[in-house]
């Protein structure tokens, strides 16, 4: 049963454009890193070599981190596919085993996702023997760079982003809750980075980051240009702990998975709110009281009344669900790992005046809020449509610039309650410190300056 499986996804995956467009792209981007001056990452600058052993491991580890993209579209989708599209029942009527069908699923979305990645190191390969390649910026071709860097970073970097995604699928069955994975992703990583600025924090760093990119640097951080264009970075120390420590927890997401997977349609459903009373039918019997009579108006004051109606209706249901407290909570963790490690500059401690706390707001809000904006732009223009009731909405006497409006609203709003809970953090922080000459107007002005950009990319999204 599994292998039938495997080969049913397979080819559904292969068939379907995406795979074939991801490939070739990763393909062209793994050889434009070594072929092009144009386009550079990790250490290939001065003496370093564009093929470089050092140089090949961190490409492979960008390409993985960018790979996770295509396990949220691969694997994901694979195990979400059924719900979707509401032929669970079907399959589950059938002697299917949960092994044979989360197995078989799984395998085939992660051995597409891992072909995907693989093709960047394929690129790099072709980059080097390009004809305007000079000459100098190349060394020895060393077959074993590549195989390490797919063995030690690409693989391990795979299966872990998988086995997590797998997890969350196979347990909510929600794309969102497979989404809320990948940002906590993003701020494993971006913790890990910020950890790196710190002299005493390498190993701690190393260990944080699940794509092992710090445990990398941490390895060869004090290397020569001549070690980066021979050597193989040594598999001991922090590189070993992070591969281990990450395989482990791939381990076990993996078998939570299984374990968690139940064949309904439901899924486990994170509420952070109780949900409401049932009604009854004592509830539903008609009072026994007169209607009263009421008179329509359609002027200016009640298409107000109706603006502001919609705009709080939808705001408080964004505020209310599961997405926007966790991206704030993810956001605000974020920001105390930056308050914690920008308290110096160039080894001097320095107070923690408003402009950097500004600067530590947007370094850290920014791409919290981006996600923010993008999924709820869309969930507004087509939350009618999902919930099939965008025919009775659509023949209510409302004029369409209403919705639109507040659609635009609530988007301002969700932007201003963003930066204001970073404001009133940092401002705490401040105030823990013994920091007391506050500036709110510095506070207002700066990150006023960021909501324009934020609305105009909301209002962008929302078209």
């Amino acid at each position: 049963m599994f292998t039938e499986i495997f080969r049913f996804e397979l080819r559904q995956q292969l068939k379907g454009p995406l795979f074939w467009i991801f490939l070739a792209l990763f393909f062209i981007g793994g050889a434009a890193f070594t072929s092009s001056p144009a386009v550079a990452i990790g250490s290939a600058v001065g003496n370093v070599h564009v093929n470089a052993p050092v140089v090949i491991a961190q490409i492979s580890g960008a390409f993985a981190f960018l790979g996770t993209l295509f396990v949220v579209v691969f694997v994901a989708g694979a195990l979400l596919r059924d719900f979707d599209q509401r032929t669970a029942e079907t399959i589950f009527s059938t002697p299917v085993t949960r092994g044979a069908y989360l197995g078989g699923r799984f395998a085939a979305g992660f051995l597409i996702a891992l072909a995907v990645v693989t093709a960047a190191l394929l690129g790099t390969v072709a980059g080097t023997v390009m004809p305007w390649v000079e000459a100098a910026r190349l060394g020895p071709m060393m077959p074993s760079a590549w195989a390490w860097s797919f063995g030690v970073i690409v693989l391990p970097d795979m299966l872990f982003v998988a086995a997590l995604l797998f997890a969350l699928s196979a347990a909510t069955r929600s794309l969102l809750s497979v989404f809320a994975g990948v940002v906590v992703l993003i701020v494993l990583r971006s913790v890990a980075n910020a950890l790196m600025s710190g002299i005493d924090s390498h190993f701690v760093a190393g260990l944080l980051d699940p794509y092992g990119g710090q445990a990398l640097a941490a390895t060869v951080r004090y290397w020569t240009a001549h070690a980066y264009n021979t050597q193989l970075p040594p598999f001991t120390g922090v590189l070993l702990g992070n591969r281990v420590l990450w395989l482990a927890v791939s381990a076990a997401l993996f078998a939570a998975g299984f374990s968690l997977f139940r064949a309904d349609r439901e899924g486990l459903r994170l509420r952070l709110w109780p949900r409401r009373r049932q009604r009854t039918d004592a509830d539903d019997a008609p009072a026994a009281a007169t209607l009263p009579v009421v008179a329509t108006q359609h002027g200016l004051e009640a298409q107000w009344r109706q603006l502001l109606s919609l705009t709080a209706t939808n705001t408080v249901g964004i505020l209310r669900g599961v997405l926007f407290p966790l991206m704030l909570v993810l956001a605000l963790a974020l920001l105390t790992a930056l308050l914690l490690l920008s308290g110096k500059m160039y080894g001097t401690t320095v107070y923690p005046v408003t402009y950097f706390m500004v600067q530590d707001i947007r370094g850290a809000m920014s791409l919290f809020l981006l996600i923010v904006l993008a999924f709820y732009a869309g969930e507004l223009v087509w939350r009618d449509r999902n919930l099939r009731a965008s025919d009775v909405n659509d023949s209510l006497p409302v004029p369409d610039w209403i919705p639109l409006a507040a659609q635009g609203l609530t988007l301002v709003l969700i932007t201003v309650v963003f930066l204001l809970a970073g404001a009133i953090y940092t401002i705490g922080y401040q105030l823990i410190e013994g920091y007391t000459h506050l500036q709110p107007g510095l506070y207002a002005s700066g990150l006023a300056l960021d909501a324009i950009g934020f609305v105009l990319i909301g209002i962008l999204a929302l078209v």
